[in-house]
């Protein structure tokens, strides 16, 4: 942990299959290399059209697109139940709606709109492209914060697959999507792995285990935030503390404790805002007692949320203490997804996919949605940091007449790592547990 305050990795795997009756030559391979000829064709078609592309994009997203990137958060989250058996919950709302976005490009029909009402309410498929574009283009401006967003499609190398062009060009410029067709032998496993292990700096190894039968396109996206507090732990505010964790087990602990300035409180809980270095903070919510975060976060909404970090309370005094902790996090977002209304494209009788491509009596569907996360957060930033720590500490000390709050971050919460300027979470999770 040493030289950050915070790493997250996720990694999103959309499998695509085609369902129906098999024709002859359906796993016959036309090579084994990937395919550079595909992405330089599709590149060199797209370039006239880039350049109107280039003149449609704004320079920032329009405010109903954070709306919607917002509640997408917030469902996304309570979506899953994993958090309500006591196990800790770890999404990227970026690496989700990214996907989403690239297959949406895809998708036509009743599949596309119930797309569409999960992730973009308010948008066509276009305008949340050059939105999206334009939000994480922002992402690679930034000097002390690492947020980088990684794409890759993978389709079958099958004599029978006609991919449509349009749906290659849009993901290549909007999304810079690598493109590969190979055949999905056992040495594609390899590959798909090795790209996302690459993209992760090694931290997510195997997003795949197999290749299935059936399968059609592979699509991959990473992202990978890795971030310094603005001000540093120091060594003397790491103590040792027990955590009361969604069962009511006491775990062992270090606490990491500190002075911070922005509180946070609604009806139902309270929480602080810890800055990092650049664009982004890191946003604790406790519920009140008597409720766990399962509870408290079925009222919210991404509204709400961005209301009450709008509304933070600034230039204050909050004592605080947040565990240090590194935790994993692995699910299946299909039920999710279809569950909070996209369900068409999971059926392989309903699903529309014909703007991604065709295969021979075979209709494409979503198959499978592989979803992992893992997070590490830490005390110490780089000795430039600690420095400042110290001055920043000093100037801080609160006149008699402030009020102080106490954030003590001792059972179950949520948190978020959130872009300042929007208050649009692309990180978000509740930690039930330290072990």
């Amino acid at each position: 942990m040493k030289g950050r305050a915070v790493l997250w990795v996720a990694v999103f795997c959309l499998l695509c299959c085609g369902c129906g009756k098999k024709t002859a030559g359906e796993e016959e391979a036309r090579g084994e290399s990937m395919a550079e000829d595909l992405m330089r064709e599709t590149r060199e078609e797209r370039m006239g059209e880039q350049d109107n592309r280039e003149e449609e994009m704004a320079e920032e997203p329009e405010e109903i697109f954070y709306a919607d990137a917002a509640d997408f958060a917030i469902e996304l989250l309570k979506g899953d139940r994993k958090g309500k058996d006591g196990d800790n919950v770890m999404v990227s709302p970026l690496s989700v709606m990214t996907a989403m976005a690239i297959t949406a490009n895809g998708a036509g029909g009743d599949t596309l709109d119930q797309m569409l009402s999960v992730f973009g309410k308010n948008q066509d498929v276009d305008g949340w492209n050059r939105n999206l574009k334009a939000w994480t283009n922002g992402f690679s401006n930034m000097e002390e914060t690492r947020l980088n967003v990684a794409n890759s499609m993978w389709f079958r190398d099958d004599e029978q697959l006609v991919l449509e062009k349009d749906f290659l060009e849009k993901n290549a410029f909007y999304y810079d999507a690598d493109i590969y067709q190979i055949p999905f032998r056992e040495e594609a496993l390899g590959n798909i792995n090795a790209w996302a292990e690459e993209k992760t700096g090694g931290k997510v190894t195997n997003i795949l285990d197999e290749i299935g039968e059936d399968a059609v396109m592979y699509l991959v996206n990473t992202v990978v935030f890795d971030a310094e507090w603005m001000w540093a732990y120091k060594e003397y505010e790491v103590n040792e503390g027990s955590f009361t964790n969604a069962g009511g087990e006491k775990e062992k602990v270090f606490y990491m404790c500190k002075t911070e300035s922005t509180y946070i409180e609604d009806e139902n809980a309270v929480g602080f805002v810890k800055p990092y270095k650049e664009g982004f903070c890191f946003v604790a919510i406790k519920p009140k007692e008597g409720m766990n975060p399962e509870e408290y976060m079925e009222s919210m909404d991404g509204e709400h949320f961005r209301k009450l970090l709008s509304e933070a309370r600034t230039e204050v005094v909050v004592e605080t203490s947040l565990p240090k902790f590194e935790a994993e996090y692995e699910a299946d977002l299909g039920g999710i997804l279809s569950d909070l209304g996209m369900s068409d494209a999971f059926d392989w009788q309903k699903a529309d996919f014909r703007g991604m491509g065709a295969f021979p009596d075979k209709n494409i569907y979503i198959s499978k949605v592989v979803h992992k996360t893992c997070i590490s957060v830490g005390e110490l930033g780089t000795e430039a940091v600690a420095a400042t720590v110290e001055g920043c500490a000093a100037a801080a000390s609160e006149p008699p007449e402030m009020e102080i709050y106490y954030v003590y971050l001792n059972s179950p919460f949520v948190y978020a790592i959130v872009e300042n300027e929007t208050n649009v979470p692309v990180f978000i999770g509740i930690l039930n547990t330290v072990e």
